[in-house]
């Protein structure tokens, strides 16, 4: 209907129009309680911040660094809990492990979750991760297979590692400072295999840790052996977005000739497990 003011009045409406409704847009994008976070790059080195950003110039998601036992993670973030995340990951006596770092800016997530309290915000977010029954079904790239394949084609929360009965995603309606569920799970590669998964929470950040409790076979030989393998995991609200941070821990047997799929393989695992968050919290609600 702007053809009905004059020229000069259309063109300041106009500019109003692409400019100042953009930045209100753009001022929205972020929740009103954002100041109350860390900021991001008090959080990371200089070099894990340039390197986060060279990797997403590229296309890549973020980082995933594969290592071996004679050396340690490099981006650990500047949080309470990373201390209780490499304690958790150090009781592996790995023989590889995977990092990884990821962020998901605040104009990428469900504008339902950023316009929320902000202890509405967090709690949503903690029952994400609580969320399990939304693991079954998520994929990642099978380097041995050259394709995508199913990571879980079963998951669920169990009541107790024994009687292994299903039961609800154990969602709740406070935030308990730690915590732990049991989980069923079917791996496509291991087979069938039960976790026990760690929740614990910070004033504004949380670790979840999945450790197996049961060996896990590949064509009936035992490769990785009872709590030899740990998937740590920090959610971190920050100023410029959420970080998902990844520690991947694995005790199996030390052969260099296959570390190169190893190297995909966790390594992928590992974006998979960041891609089913980063689609719970742009989709969900």
């Amino acid at each position: 209907m702007h053809y009905f003011y004059p020229m000069k009045i259309h063109s300041i409406a106009l500019f109003l129009m692409m400019f100042g409704v953009g930045l209100v847009s753009a001022a929205e994008k972020s929740p009103a309680f954002v100041a109350e976070f860390p900021k991001f790059e008090q959080l990371f080195s200089q070099q894990s911040r340039q390197l986060l950003k060279q990797e997403l110039s590229t296309g890549k998601e973020g980082i995933n660094r594969f290592f071996t036992s004679d050396e340690k993670p490099s981006h650990v973030p500047g949080v309470q809990l990373s201390v209780d995340l490499l304690q958790a990951a150090n009781r592996v006596d790995y023989t590889v492990a995977v990092e990884s770092l990821y962020l998901i800016r605040w104009e990428d997530i469900n504008p339902q979750f950023t316009r929320l309290t902000r202890d509405n915000f967090m709690l949503e977010i903690y029952n994400i991760l609580r969320s399990v029954s939304s693991l079954e079904g998520i994929e990642y790239y099978s380097a041995s297979q050259e394709r995508m394949r199913t990571f879980f084609e079963e998951c669920w929360a169990i009541n107790n590692p024994e009687e292994r009965k299903r039961i609800p995603d154990p969602l709740v309606s406070s935030i308990p400072p730690l915590d732990a569920v049991y989980i069923h799970q079917k791996d496509l590669t291991f087979g069938k295999n039960r976790s026990r998964v760690e929740y614990q929470s910070a004033e504004n950040h949380f670790r979840m840790g999945i450790v197996n409790i049961t060996t896990m076979t590949y064509m009936l030989f035992p490769i990785v052996g009872k709590e030899n393998m740990s998937m740590q995991f920090l959610v971190i609200p920050t100023d410029e977005g959420i970080v998902f941070y990844g520690l991947n821990t694995v005790k199996v047997l030390d052969l260099p000739i296959f570390y190169k799929k190893m190297e995909s393989s966790f390594s992928n695992r590992m974006s998979a497990l960041f891609s089913w968050f980063q689609n719970q919290v742009q989709h969900s609600l």
